[in-house]
């Protein structure tokens, strides 16, 4: 190998989102760390390519047509090629399959497919071409422990070969902040002695959100004596429906919705609990920011979220889709009142184990480990 190692990453496009952001937030750290770094966008380029750019990551965009396109999968090998490429990373379904095929051209020397969710295939069939892609691939790298099982049951691969990678947070950025706190309750009209229940999730079906509201609904009418309000950070096609059900359920004046935010940590530092009754989960990014800033969450045991919180030290782990759990659990939350302040040092401590640099040398090791180099 000469000079220092090559690394393509793959996506579809970099859109505003968790993925995108975190390799946004990666990949100048390997670079850091010796590596040369460039990403490939199989659709378009997307809100954060400027940002990526900015940060001196080279962008190619190979608009593919479809999955198996035989004039993009060779202009991806040979792009490849071109830049002597010694690791191939490549994210989700959609890019790892003919990122695999472009990789066995080029003869690329380490080649990782990443899977960042439970139940990612959409149908057998691509269950199956990914079981075959799998024989030129180095490894899966899956986002939590949940989802390596999911990837050695359906790909039929040993664990081995598929290593965890845990999401990583900023925690400098995500980190307690008590003058966010009265700013934010200030802007959206919280008094100190409101708690703030926050749900940061995408208004989708995955997301519970309609659960969430029931249960906040029944606590609320159902006996609890103090104030509390039901804040959701987060759009998407379920809006419409749940502005209907806060209006029939008389919860106008106990429910807000905030759309999408770029405020997240002051947002978290305003609230007092952190809900995330999802139905399906990779491994969350919000868990861990939550704890980063110090708050305990609710979270349903969906993909890596009962890796990140230690019931009853971090927050609450429920089955998914128990209504009745998920109402209990609310309900002794918000009976805690003050003292769930008290868990703010455990939680901040939790989320260290999840920080960005942990994710960026975590990442280092394993490309060197495939290549057989020191890290």
């Amino acid at each position: 190998m000469n000079g220092n190692p090559g690394l393509v990453r793959v996506i579809t496009h970099l859109p505003v989102g968790g993925i995108e952001r975190r390799l946004v937030a990666v990949l100048p750290r390997l670079v850091a760390k010796g590596w040369r770094a460039s990403v490939i966008l199989i659709r378009e380029r997307g809100a954060l390519a400027d940002e990526l750019e900015a940060s001196g990551i080279p962008l190619r965009v190979m608009p593919f047509m479809s999955r198996f396109s035989p004039p993009r999968i060779r202009e991806m090998a040979a792009y490849l090629r071109e830049n002597q490429t010694d690791v191939l990373h490549s994210h989700m379904y959609r890019s790892n399959a003919p990122a695999a095929v472009a990789g066995h051209m080029a003869g690329t020397p380490a080649v990782f497919a990443q899977i960042h969710n439970v139940g990612t295939w959409e149908t057998s069939r691509q269950a199956i071409v990914d079981r075959w892609l799998c024989r030129y691939r180095t490894g899966i790298i899956a986002v939590s422990k949940a989802v390596q099982r999911d990837v050695v049951s359906r790909l039929r691969m040993p664990e081995s070969r598929v290593p965890v990678l845990y999401n990583g947070i900023d925690t400098d950025a995500f980190q307690p902040d008590p003058m966010a706190r009265e700013r934010v309750r200030g802007e959206i009209g919280l008094r100190a002695d409101v708690r703030m229940v926050l749900v940061p999730a995408r208004l989708h079906p995955n997301k519970n959100v309609l659960g969430m509201l029931a249960a906040f609904q029944r606590v609320i009418h159902g006996g609890y004596t103090g104030k509390a309000r039901l804040v959701f950070a987060g759009a998407g096609p379920m809006e419409k429906d749940l502005r209907k059900a806060i209006v029939e359920g008389g919860l106008a004046h106990e429910v807000i919705l905030l759309g999408e935010r770029n405020d997240m940590p002051q947002l978290y530092n305003a609230a007092d609990l952190v809900a995330l009754p999802s139905f399906k989960e990779g491994f969350s990014n919000a868990v861990i920011e939550a704890l980063g800033c110090g708050k305990p969450v609710l979270a349903t045991d969906v993909g890596g979220n009962a890796e990140a919180i230690t019931a009853p030290t971090h927050g609450w782990i429920i089955p998914p889709g128990d209504a009745a759990a998920l109402e209990r659990a609310l309900a002794a939350a918000l009976a805690e009142g003050d003292a769930l302040a008290t868990r703010a040092a455990a939680c901040r401590s939790r989320a260290m184990d999840f920080s960005l640099d942990a994710l960026v040398e975590n990442t280092h090791r394993l490309y060197c480990g495939a290549l057989g180099i020191e890290g």
